[in-house]
């Protein structure tokens, strides 16, 4: 069977790494205008296949997915290891899967509600100063990645939890974007330079995690935290996860769960102070709860999730979703071989103005407005391979956002050059970490 060329696209591969790498929204939008949708970037993993239509991400999101792989072993591996939910496919990617689901929905996820409300309040307690800037990102951050420790691990220990912050923190900032897509950097020269560096921190989190399972195992009964729930979880057959593999998933989950709804909430506290109308709407949707609402009394909040929902649009923090064929697939039309990589652009499917009507606006309303599919509005990925914390981050994020609103106020710096999403290293963040003015708590009736 004679197969078709793949789509047309630019050449000269070193060039489109580098844009793709610092930046792809752009390099998206040329090729989509010069060369239609789909199209082919020449990328160190190969000629990979972009599509950003909905009836492209229509087709790659339904088929089925024995006919995919993952395609994220060469940016991934050294970060989540090789044992990752991300990088497994088939069978194997169904198992996993299925361990790791329950978790991170219905009573389990709420149970961490008043946890997540506790931790956001101390954290702008301890953090914040009347009058002083911080970057919302930071704090958002803070906040974030303390939830994660604690619901992962229920640890209580104040000085556990600050050794684990610090090592996760220097680990997920030492895997650089040239690190990322570089291969020949990865080398230590000697033990020095930017991989020598990242190893060290890969050693410190390999040595917590090592602690945390040798003093866990076999005391998971009665616990409620995500690293119990694993050790207690078991297959078909079963058998229980072994420690490579659980090594790999806590820290695909540490990183992964952490980053990705901090940079979120940041967003959303830095697009709300920039349009007071949407900012006083979603404070007046938040007024009858109070200044310390209940988690669950936030979940019922429309607007609220509209503002999480539209945040998350307009700068989606992970920016495409991939796959590789195992078996022939056809795209849009066009027959792609085995082994051909295919990424749907989750930025160009947020971007669509035939989908989102002037989608350089933050606009929370278009979520009340109408409902959208799965394949155009995907934050979180789509088909089997969708993120399977999307619920926990988007529960996460409505409850830290409207603690801090409710509490608390903010403001932009006069000034300041507007605000530009930069590649952290997988993900996408605020370029100067959303940098905002802290005006103070809030006193009486929100206004």
């Amino acid at each position: 069977m004679s197969t078709q060329p793949l789509p047309a696209g630019p050449r000269f591969a070193p060039l489109q790494t580098y844009r793709f790498i610092r930046k792809p929204s752009e390099l998206f939008l040329d090729c989509r205008a010069r060369y239609g949708d789909p199209f082919t970037l020449p990328l160190p993993m190969g000629n990979v296949v972009v599509t950003g239509t909905t009836e492209g991400i229509r087709e790659v999101f339904s088929a089925d997915p024995h006919l995919f792989e993952s395609i994220s072993q060469l940016p991934l591996v050294p970060v989540v290891g090789e044992n990752s939910l991300l990088l497994m496919s088939g069978q194997r990617h169904k198992r996993e899967r299925k361990l790791l689901m329950p978790p991170f929905h219905g009573e389990r996820m709420r149970a961490y509600g008043q946890l997540m409300r506790d931790l956001t309040l101390r954290a702008a307690s301890t953090s914040l100063r009347p009058g002083a800037s911080f970057r919302a990102q930071h704090l958002t951050q803070a906040i974030s990645l303390e939830i994660i420790i604690r619901a992962v691990f229920g640890i209580e220990e104040p000085e556990r939890v600050r050794r684990y912050q610090q090592v996760l923190t220097s680990y997920a900032e030492s895997y650089t974007p040239l690190l990322l897509a570089a291969v020949p950097l990865r080398r230590s020269f000697g033990g020095v330079g930017p991989w020598a560096r990242f190893q060290r921190h890969v050693a410190e989190l390999d040595t917590l995690l090592t602690e945390e399972l040798a003093t866990r195992r076999g005391h998971e009964a009665g616990h409620t935290d995500i690293l119990s729930l694993l050790l207690a979880a078991r297959d078909e057959e079963g058998q229980p996860m072994t420690d490579p593999e659980l090594k790999d998933e806590l820290r695909t989950l540490l990183i992964a769960g952490h980053e990705t709804t901090a940079i979120g909430m940041a967003w959303a506290l830095y697009h709300l102070q920039r349009e007071p109308q949407t900012l006083q709407r979603l404070l007046e949707e938040l007024a009858p709860l109070g200044p310390q609402p209940e988690p669950e009394a936030l979940m019922k909040l429309p607007y609220l999730g509209a503002v999480c929902d539209e945040a998350l649009r307009l700068h989606p923090v992970v920016i495409v979703a991939g796959r590789r064929t195992v078996a022939p697939f056809t795209l849009c039309g066009r027959e792609l071989p085995v082994g051909t990589p295919i990424m749907t652009s989750i930025w160009l499917a947020h971007r669509d103005p035939a989908t989102y009507p002037d989608p350089e606006r933050f606009r929370p309303e278009r979520f009340l407005e109408r409902k959208f599919s799965p394949f155009e509005y995907l934050p979180f990925g789509g088909g089997a391979r969708r993120c399977i914390g999307a619920a926990f981050a988007l529960y996460e994020m409505r409850v830290v956002l409207g603690t801090l609103l409710a509490a608390h106020r903010f403001s932009l710096i006069p000034d300041r050059t507007p605000e530009r999403p930069v590649r952290r290293n997988i993900t996408f963040g605020p370029a100067q970490g959303a940098e905002l003015m802290y005006q103070g708590p809030r006193q009486g009736a929100l206004a």
